[in-house]
């Protein structure tokens, strides 16, 4: 018998940090590290979420949807949002770094759900970070996590897509970490 889905998307936030997190808050399950001149990246898969965290120097941005009752720091949190709609978000300058993100949270019919998780696999097989949850589902669909990103020299653009099956939802993030 299948384990039930871990996560629901009521039950998640979105929150941004000033500072590092240690990884052993998070049951980690896929861990990838990018480095380049300016600046040294790890994607964290947490379940059917993400952590991003970026660092150039002694900055650090750290993007996170996380449970709402999760025993997180307060100490250098910017933003804290619930996971809700559309939300768009800036920061400027911090320590030289410019941040920006877009999330979306979609619930869709039966048929469209299922052709975009279908979309989502295939797009996955070309590359990034894919990491599914068969010991989660409850139906024929997994839930999922896929992490794409375009690292640069002064930028790394990353998308992430949540999906959860039992909810018909996808979470979808577009982040710009960027060197100024």
């Amino acid at each position: 018998m299948p384990l039930p889905q871990k996560q629901t998307v009521s039950e998640l936030q979105f929150i941004l940090y000033s500072r590092p997190l240690h990884p052993e808050l998070f049951d980690i399950y896929h861990d990838h590290r990018i480095v380049q001149a300016g600046y040294e990246a790890h994607i964290w898969v947490t379940g059917i979420s993400h952590l991003i965290g970026f660092f150039r120097g002694r900055a650090t941005i750290v993007e996170l949807i996380a449970e709402t009752g999760a025993e997180l720091p307060r100490r250098g949190r910017l933003i804290s949002l619930p996971l809700r709609g559309e939300k768009d978000r800036e920061i400027n300058h911090i320590d030289g770094i410019r941040y920006m993100t877009s999330f979306q949270v979609e619930t869709m019919s039966a048929r469209l759900y299922a052709h975009s998780h279908e979309e989502l696999a295939a797009q996955a097989s070309r590359g990034g970070l894919f990491v599914p949850f068969p010991e989660w589902s409850s139906g024929s669909l997994a839930p999922l996590s896929y992490i794409d990103y375009d690292a640069k020299v002064r930028h790394l653009h990353v998308f992430s897509y949540h999906a959860f099956p039992d909810e018909l939802t996808i979470i979808k993030t577009q982040s710009i970490f960027e060197l100024v």
